[in-house]
């Protein structure tokens, strides 16, 4: 369950049920030991296919989901979004070995609220997923870095479909900002997060919703918050 913190902003429950979902056991098994010791007062439940999570999910006191990108019933990153249409209070966060950049924005295409690699520490580990609790988006910092020969898709704003959930209520926020014409610097205050974070949601952004570059999000980006529930 979700509570207001007293602000206006709902924060995230920590306690009820955490799902980690991984067809390694020895993998799932560590990370629920480490979920078990940093929320006592949850019950961490382990699934070892896809399918098998999103019979878990539909318990209603699921607030968390671990997820890893490759197990049986899983066929793309992209099907995270059945998990994410089923239970859409609940947070995602793939905990994946991959470090492709393509598999990253499949995830947060998907609607995923954080992706951590594997290789990351323990105290590390549960740093991000405190963050991502705490209503923020967590991916590795080297997805802001865009390749020089990264093709970039040609979609004019009038073409783009409409679908707000294509976005995070936290990107859509950072969208409605830049089409203000804020920088990264002037996001990061408004928002009170660090410019580093304002600087990944915008790379998250402009590949969700097709943007060529900053101004082109900035042209569009009335389409989406108008479409916003």
């Amino acid at each position: 369950m979700a509570r207001d913190d007293g602000t206006g902003r709902r924060e995230h429950a920590r306690q009820g049920v955490i799902l980690v979902v991984d067809d390694h056991e020895l993998i799932r098994r560590s990370v629920a030991q480490l979920l078990e010791r940093e929320f006592p007062s949850s019950k961490v439940r382990e699934a070892s296919s896809f399918d098998e999570a999103l019979a878990l999910s539909a318990d209603p006191d699921v607030f968390l989901a671990i997820v890893d990108l490759t197990m049986p019933g899983l066929g793309s990153p992209h099907e995270l979004a059945k998990l994410r249409t089923l239970r859409p209070e609940v947070r995602v966060i793939v905990l994946s070995g991959s470090e492709e950049r393509s598999d990253i924005i499949a995830a947060l295409t998907a609607g995923v609220h954080g992706y951590i690699v594997k290789s990351e520490r323990s105290e590390t580990l549960l740093r991000r997923i405190r963050q991502v609790l705490d209503g923020e988006i967590y991916v590795p910092a080297s997805i802001a870095d865009l390749p020089a020969d990264a093709p970039r898709p040609a979609v004019a704003a009038e073409a783009l479909p409409i679908d707000a959930d294509v976005l995070t209520r936290r990107q859509r926020e950072v969208l409605q900002l830049i089409t203000a014409g804020m920088s990264n610097k002037e996001i990061g205050r408004e928002l009170k997060v660090a410019e580093g974070t304002v600087k990944m949601h915008v790379a998250t952004i402009l590949k969700a919703i097709g943007a060529n570059n900053r101004a082109h999000a900035a042209a569009i980006g009335r389409k989406f918050i108008s479409a916003a529930p």
